[in-house]
């Protein structure tokens, strides 16, 4: 929870704002306690929003859409003015983890556990039915695990199924999460009932396997699976509910049951008020988070108090969780973060004492609303470290698909702050807090929370690719949190997770879209007339960024251009016909966007057909497999990237350092990791000498927005959107069977 800012109100109706549980979309969301003191979660539309008819018509209307739904197991709304100046809703607050992260960090749900929940969500969807409405974004993220039992939560985009109701989204907007959405939402066609149905067996699906039925990556991907494709359902081992699952993700909505008959094919009873049915990690989990969220404040009335008792430097002499001199950071100093009514307690609640490691549980009921005191474990405080110290985050993939990248990052960070560290009279010490996500979105958001979590943490590098930027973006931004990518090179990262212009984003590299640019000025350079442009969907989205900038920019400079789009389901044996028609075509360069391996399967069709000309991968694609797998057919082939060589004038002592802390020469992104931390460091250090002891995140971005830093790899100072100014290109060549480094290049315009 953050604290309050001086702009934020004491009270909203007759709700005492205690926090900032978070902010992003249309506005920020507070913890607070109602007049009768039940915790509840306050929900209020940004003023530059509450302004425009559609989001107070949107917000107007999910008020009346929860107002209207009867059950236990859907969060209830406790008050509600949207015609306020700042509309705001109130509605109770449940403290325990979304199904999602407890799926991210204890694994999927046995298959009881999985039947019980299924028999919760369906009664909760039902009463949704019940009420007249339809939900559209049923997600693990808004189901969320309590003490007594599961929660539906955020009707922000449900409808009313009448038909006269006034439609708010275009005929054409997709609505919903992919992955999660039904084959009809994917069309952008009619929602009903049904489609509910449909996501509750994605959600059931997910609980289960610990993965999506139609997968992961880029969206149209997960939109085109989800309307063709059948769900993966490896991994439920019970015959009865795996045949219920088939039932509920049946591409016809007529042939799915409805809600209620989900409740009815499922054997059992709903949880009464405990947490019997989840595996002990679990309910360690929802123990913990009870623990951490529900140490509210009292409501004292307001009045001024005296300071701190000060030392001769002015410094409070308390202990201040929100001072990085004193907190001392979760799970030490350095360290690998692993990305209704109450009923009564019984076996459940000797189940989580036990669980929780001690501590007590107290219920009590107190104008009809429960709440639950605070689990804590009285062990002694952390040890704090000598003098004062400065947190920087590294968000990483270390385990999963790009871990190289992540790697690579990760130790140039920790090179850079035992350099820094190494130097005598530095007005304080670095040191990281290192999370791996393993490339997983939903682990990457799990990250973010445990990241800006951790007030010590002034700032992160990181994530390192799409996907985990995408889903841990709108986290660091509501909490204010300076968030540096290094590798994550995509312009609809930012626009598909954020609704407002990122205040505390920062671009330290060149868009992958600037570079596509660049390449198609390089190829007429190059004596280019006719550009052959293969997009393979397998790229996902970085690939069509690349593909689409190419081919827009080809028009506007009435170039000759001719496009293949390659499905991402396609074969590598589908590349031959596909090179052969563009041959024909009489096209004298090529341009592949898309993935290594595939990009070597062109490269050979190209070598066998006898193509000469000049020959072009899009960034992603420029790794390591593209030269293995094509071999001789790679010689000559050329890519643009925004990392520069590890063989470069300007970080050649840089490399030789890495090689001799790690015995290796720096991977690509490494040197642009090293300056980044330094970037971080220098800003902290400028806070420092103009007397800020105590560095604020919001002190950081500022102070990041308007710095001019001279790198190894490039000078860094950053637009109004946060983009990193004067970017350029590096261009790399295959010779010897490996990209070897030819040198930077200007982008056009610059």
């Amino acid at each position: 929870m953050e604290q309050l800012l001086p702009s934020d109100p004491a009270h909203l109706g007759g709700n005492r704002l205690l926090g900032r549980l978070g902010a992003g979309g249309m506005g920020v969301v507070y913890l607070a306690r109602t007049a009768a003191g039940a915790p509840a979660a306050v929900k209020v539309i940004q003023p530059e929003y509450a302004e425009q008819p559609e989001f107070r018509a949107r917000f107007r209307r999910e008020a009346a859409s929860a107002r209207r739904v009867r059950s236990s197991w859907v969060v209830p709304v406790l008050g509600a003015d949207t015609e306020a100046e700042a509309p705001w809703l109130a509605t109770a607050f449940v403290p325990g983890p979304s199904l999602a992260e407890a799926v991210t960090g204890c694994g999927p749900l046995p298959d009881h556990g999985v039947r019980v929940l299924g028999k919760v969500l369906a009664r909760a969807v039902a009463a949704v039915h019940d009420a007249g409405l339809v939900h559209r974004d049923l997600k693990p993220g808004n189901v969320l695990l309590a003490l007594d039992g599961p929660r539906l939560i955020d009707f922000g985009i449900a409808r009313p199924t009448a038909a006269e109701e006034t439609q708010l989204t275009s005929d054409s907007m997709v609505v919903g999460t992919p992955g999660f959405l039904s084959p009809e939402q994917a069309r952008a066609d009619e929602a009903g009932p049904a489609s509910d149905v449909f996501s509750l067996g994605c959600v059931l699906a997910y609980a289960a396997t610990g993965r999506p039925p139609f997968g992961t990556g880029a969206v149209e991907a997960l939109l085109y699976r989800t309307v063709h494709d059948e769900p993966d359902l490896g991994g439920v081992a019970d015959e009865e509910l795996r045949a219920l699952l088939v039932r509920c993700l049946a591409k016809d909505a007529d042939a799915r049951p409805t809600a209620a008959g989900v409740d009815e094919a499922l054997a059992g009873e709903a949880p009464g008020g405990d947490i019997e049915w989840l595996p002990d990690a679990v309910v360690r989990m929802v123990a913990e988070r009870s623990a951490e969220m529900l140490q509210l404040p009292g409501v004292e009335p307001t009045e001024v108090s005296a300071p701190p008792a000060a030392t001769a430097d002015g410094a409070g002499t308390a202990d201040d969780p929100d001072d990085p001199d004193t907190a001392a950071p979760a799970g030490g100093t350095d360290t690998t973060v692993p990305g209704g009514p109450a009923g009564p307690g019984g076996p459940g609640r000797r189940r989580v004492l036990a669980l929780a490691g001690g501590g007590a549980v107290l219920l009590a009921a107190g104008g009809g609303a429960g709440l639950w005191a605070a689990l804590r474990d009285d062990g002694d405080p952390p040890a704090k470290a000598a003098g004062p110290r400065r947190t920087i985050g590294v968000h990483a993939d270390l385990t999963g698909p790009q871990r190289a990248i992540g790697a690579a990052q990760e130790k140039a960070a920790r090179l850079a702050v035992e350099r820094f560290n190494a130097r005598g009279n530095q007005p304080f010490t670095l040191q990281l807090q290192v999370a791996d996500d393993r490339g997983d979105p939903a682990r990457a958001m799990s990250v973010a929370r445990r990241l800006t979590g951790d007030r010590t943490v002034l700032a992160v590098l990181g994530p390192t690719g799409y996907a985990s930027t995408q889903a841990a973006l709108d986290v660091y931004e509501g909490a204010g949190l300076p968030l540096l990518t290094v590798s994550e090179g995509s312009f609809s990262a930012a626009q598909a997770a954020l609704l407002a212009t990122p205040k505390t984003y920062f671009h330290t590299t060149t868009l992958g879209a600037q570079i596509s640019f660049t390449v198609l000025y390089t190829l007429i350079e190059q004596g280019a007339t006719h550009v052959g442009l293969l997009a393979d969907r397998a790229g996902a989205v970085r690939g069509w960024e690349h593909s689409t900038i190419v081919h827009n920019a080809a028009a506007g400079l009435r170039m000759e251009l001719y496009l293949r789009v390659v499905p991402a389901a396609a074969d590598a044996d589908a590349m031959g016909p596909v090179v052969a028609d563009m041959l024909d075509q009489g096209i004298d360069s090529f341009y592949y966007t898309g993935t290594p391996e595939r990009a070597a399967a062109v490269a050979r069709e190209l070598a066998q057909r006898g193509f000469d000309g000049p020959r072009f991968v899009d960034q992603p694609a420029a790794a390591g497999p593209f030269t293995d797998v094509a071999a001789d057919a790679a010689e000559g082939w050329q890519a643009l990237t925004a990392y520069i060589g590890a063989g470069a004038d300007p970080v050649r002592d840089f490399a030789a350092a890495y090689r001799k802390r790690y015995g290796a020469a720096p991977e690509p992104w490494a040197a642009e990791a090293y300056d980044v931390t330094r970037l971080i460091a220098d800003r902290l250090t400028a806070l420092a000498r103009k007397g800020r002891r105590r560095p604020t995140r919001k002190a950081l971005a500022e102070a990041l927005a308007g710095t001019r830093f001279k790198g190894l790899a490039a000078t860094y100072s950053f637009d109004d959107d946060g983009q990193v100014e004067r970017g350029k290109a590096h261009h790399y060549r295959v010779e010897g069977g490996r990209f070897g480094y030819v040198g930077p290049m200007a982008l056009p315009g610059s």
